[in-house]
């Protein structure tokens, strides 16, 4: 196929799911309201860490509570790239029902595919959210309190696609285990508790020992969340900038090729039963 054939495929696969998307905006919209109710836990909880300081302004791991309150909000939108849910759970349930033969007799690659898919939705969600995310953020504009350099919001766009590539990649991995496993769902519930953790997710990961730390900030992950955060509130490494976009780029090439691997490997072991 050629590339030009190729980019009329997907790019109707893509159209046809933004359609698709947008017969339910309304649920969209709900979601990207709704998500932000947590935060207000998130707000009272590390309030009350913060008072066992000095208070607000007492500085821990290198940030201050208004920082916090702030990577927290930023997280809603680096994980509004990088999440892909269902999606490894629906790879392995087209491949254990043998559903992926529809895929498989069709001119397209089942990656790009599904590369297609997702990127569909993350623009309709994304459609969605540009009007109901910055009320939110406007309200809560005092917890801002850093003003990022042009390089830093540049790093930053750099870092929410890799963050989007990385979640695509590795959910597809996950995915892809079922031409060995049948039944991935509680090996995918351990994964995807152990990933929302190393992303900072749930914390900061400046805030775990600093031998954790060390490991943690260079793993994929850490672009699903961590480090397009970071680097909009000033905690990226001085100088650093290259260094993390670089790292970011050579784990996109390492899963892609694992991708391949595990894919060309499992395609070898399908019998389509069931299809």
């Amino acid at each position: 196929m050629t590339a030009l054939a190729a980019a009329r495929v997907y790019g109707t696969v893509l159209a046809t799911r933004v359609k698709e998307d947008l017969t339910y905006r309304v649920n969209y919209a709900m979601g990207a309201l709704l998500r932000f109710i947590p935060m207000v836990t998130t707000v009272y909880l590390w309030y009350a860490i913060y008072q066992t300081g000095n208070g607000a302004d007492t500085v821990k791991a290198g940030m201050t509570y208004r920082d916090v309150v702030a990577y927290f909000l930023l997280v809603y939108v680096s994980r509004g790239f990088s999440s892909m849910p269902g999606m490894s759970a629906e790879i392995g349930k087209e491949i254990r029902d043998g559903h992926l033969n529809r895929y498989l007799v069709r001119p397209m690659d089942y990656f790009w595919y599904q590369a297609a898919y997702r990127m569909a939705h993350k623009v309709v969600f994304w459609a969605v959210a540009l009007v109901t995310f910055p009320p939110v953020f406007w309200i809560l504009r005092d917890f801002f309190t850093y003003s990022p350099r042009a390089v830093e919001w540049a790093a930053s766009v750099v870092l929410l696609a890799q963050g989007f590539a990385i979640g695509l990649l590795f959910s597809f991995l996950i995915g892809a285990l079922a031409f060995w496993f049948l039944e991935v769902s509680t090996f995918l519930f351990i994964v995807m508790g152990l990933e929302l953790f190393a992303s900072g997710h749930l914390i900061p990961l400046n805030f775990l020992p600093e031998g954790v730390q060390g490991f943690l900030l260079w793993l994929p992950f850490a672009y699903e969340a961590y480090w397009p955060c970071a680097v909009l509130l000033g905690k990226a490494p001085p100088g650093g900038l290259g260094t993390v976009v670089g790292v970011g780029f050579l784990w996109i090439l390492a899963m892609y090729g694992a991708c391949r691997l595990l894919w060309n490997a499992g395609l070898k072991r399908y019998s389509a039963v069931g299809g």
